[in-house]
């Protein structure tokens, strides 16, 4: 091989600053919502997955997953952060259910396919922003892991919580929760599940859900 030439590029400047492709950190992020499909645990309880790009560009390495209602119906945090979503999002009138399109990890090929799923097509390119909390926990195999979890919701362009948006008054309470917010260590009080999950993403961890 003869010696190379090299071309000027600022496409890769952000990995030259030891820049991520994906999202791991605690802390606030503003973005769009790629797609919300409907998902349901071992045990029965029901969620929303959601897809979510950053401005950015980066995005969770596994999708985001609001728990709403328990196998009986019974209602979930989750139920309330969905709802903040919505306010802030501008969706009126609640969700109905329809198909959606999305990617998922395929082993056998070794990258991402789309798919097709129930889900809520609404929420599709819908601007959100979202306080994200990284979660360390132990996996069903006994190995450690980490995942992020929706702790809070904002309007992107306001900053406003979902209350202060209702009221009309002035952002406030992002700026205090986020300068109290930490990574959470669940660990030492990871429950042991009844069998070892099974593929990537929200599939890997569907069975450490505790209901």
């Amino acid at each position: 091989m003869s010696i190379p030439s090299y071309a000027y590029s600022t496409e890769h400047l952000d990995a030259a600053d030891g820049g991520q492709r994906f999202i791991a950190h605690t802390g606030a992020y503003t973005g769009a919502i790629d797609y919300a499909r409907a998902v349901q645990s071992s045990r029965g309880a029901w969620g929303v997955e959601f897809g979510f790009t950053a401005d950015d560009g980066r995005r969770p390495k596994y999708p985001l997953t609001l728990w709403t209602l328990s196998a009986d119906g019974k209602r979930y945090f989750g139920h309330d952060l969905l709802d903040a979503l919505l306010v802030c999002a501008g969706v009126e009138g609640g969700l109905k259910p329809g198909k959606v399109r999305y990617l998922r990890w395929d082993r056998e090929l070794g990258e991402e396919v789309e798919a097709v799923a129930d889900g809520y097509p609404a929420l599709k390119h819908k601007r959100i922003g979202l306080l994200l909390q990284r979660e360390l926990y132990t996996t069903q195999t006994g190995k450690e892991g980490s995942r992020l979890n929706i702790v809070g919701v904002f309007d992107p362009q306001t900053r406003q919580t979902a209350s202060e948006k209702a009221a009309g008054l002035e952002p406030q309470k992002l700026a205090a929760r986020l300068a109290s917010l930490k990574d959470k260590d669940s660990r030492a009080a990871q429950a042991p599940a009844a069998q070892p999950a099974q593929g990537s993403g929200f599939e890997d961890m569907q069975d450490d859900v505790p209901f």
